[in-house]
C-alpha cells in the first residue's frame, strides 16, 4: 500500500488547514489509529507554520505526503532561505519552548524531523511510524 499526495499551496494560514485536513483524511483511508493521525496533524501544522513564518506572502509552498505500510513521510518545501542551517532537530537539545515551541512540537510528535536549507530553498522533513486501528490489525492478520 502506498498513498502519495502533492500539494502546491499559497503562503496563507488557510493552506495549513487544508494540508492538515488532507493528511488526516489520507491517513483515515487505510485505517491509521486516530491518536497517530492527531500527532501527525500537529507536526505537519507546525512545519507548515514554520515555512510561513520564514517565507514571504507572495510565495507558495509544496507539501509532499507519502503514506507507506509502516511510515508516513512529509516534506514541506519553500523558496526562501529562511531556515538558517541544515541540522536535524533531534540534535538540537537547547530548543526553547518559549522561543520556538513549533520545533519542540515537531520533535515531540514525529519520529524524525529535520530542517534543510540549500540553494535558496528551505524545507522541513518529517517521518512518523504509523500505528493502526485494532480493527485493521485483525483484518490484515486473518
Amino acid at each position: 500500500m502506498s498513498i502519495q499526495i502533492v500539494m502546491m499551496l499559497p503562503a496563507r494560514a488557510a493552506s495549513v488547514s487544508l494540508a492538515r485536513h488532507t493528511l488526516a483524511e489520507a491517513l483515515r483511508v487505510p485505517g491509521v489509529a486516530s491518536d497517530c493521525i492527531d500527532e501527525a496533524q500537529v507536526a505537519l501544522s507546525e512545519a507548515c507554520n514554520n515555512i510561513l513564518r520564514h517565507g514571504t506572502a507572495d510565495q507558495s509552498f509544496e507539501v509532499l505526503i507519502n503514506i507507506g505500510r509502516h511510515e508516513l513521510t512529509v516534506h514541506i518545501l519553500e523558496t526562501n532561505t529562511g531556515i538558517p542551517h541544515a541540522r536535524q532537530l533531534a540534535n538540537w537539545p537547547d530548543v526553547d519552548v518559549e522561543s520556538d515551541g513549533g520545533m519542540t512540537l515537531m520533535t515531540e510528535f514525529a519520529d524524525h524531523a529535520s530542517f534543510e536549507s540549500e540553494g535558496g530553498k528551505g524545507s522541513v522533513r518529517l517521518k512518523k511510524l504509523l500505528r493502526w486501528d485494532s480493527e485493521e490489525k485483525v483484518s490484515s492478520s486473518g
